[in-house]
Formats: C-alpha cells, structure tokens, sequence
C-alpha cells in the first residue's frame, strides 16, 4: 500500500514538479535554519534534515530543567496564536522546538513570519520565571 501512496503523488505532480516541490521546502528549512543561527538567544540543536529545523531558545544557565518550561511556554503561546504550529522532542535530554516545512503553499514569507512570531514572542518571556 506505500507504493502506492507514492505512486499516486508521482502520478499527480511527476517526477520533476515533485523534486522541485521537495528542494522548494529544503531551500526553506535553510532559511529558516540562518535566521536561527542570527539570533544568539537560540540555538540550532541538530544539523537541519531535509525541512527540519530542530532548535531551541537557549535558557538562563540558573535553569534546572535544562530549558524545557522556558521552550515549552515559547511553543505554547506560537501555537496558541493560531498563525503557526510547532512540535517538540527531547534530544540528549534537551526540550527542542522543532519548525518543519510542508504545506504546498509555504512561501519565503511564511517562513519569516513565523520567525517573527517566535521573535516576538520570546522577547515577551520573563527569563525571571525559568
């Protein structure tokens, strides 16, 4: 049944449209990815796969949760937005955000939205609290 799954989207979109559809959203991810790596309040956790950013808001080093309600509040209030959503996981014991880019219609200027919203968001974080 998986080949056909896969059968059926080369059938829609071909071979080529397809390719270009993937690197569209890599070209994206690494957007995304550079932004990230500009701003010194976050990290970048793990080398971007495909369209997958995993990163995170660094915490106050006072933190014992290794930032895990500091990324987790930032998640939170995004997702709570309604203008993006986030997942999370946990990579060698750290809470990660992770942005991935899918949606057929995502263009540049989603992307810097969402970076925006993150942004803004972050700043609104009292690090007192963490």
């Amino acid at each position: 049944m998986r080949s056909l799954k896969l059968w059926m989207v080369l059938r829609l979109y071909g071979v080529e449209n397809l390719q270009s559809y993937i690197r569209k959203h890599i070209q994206l991810a690494k957007r995304f990815e550079q932004l990230v790596l500009s701003d010194s309040r976050f990290e970048v956790v793990t080398p971007r796969n495909f369209s997958l950013v995993c990163f995170r808001l660094l915490p106050p080093t006072s933190e014992d949760d290794n930032g895990r309600n500091l990324n987790y509040s930032l998640m939170d209030t995004c997702n709570s937005s309604g203008k993006i959503f986030i997942s999370h996981t946990v990579l060698s014991g750290k809470f990660v955000l992770r942005f991935a880019v899918g949606a057929p219609l995502t263009e540049e200027k989603h992307v810097d939205a969402a970076w925006k919203l993150l942004q803004d968001e972050a700043s609104k974080i009292d690090l007192r609290k963490f």
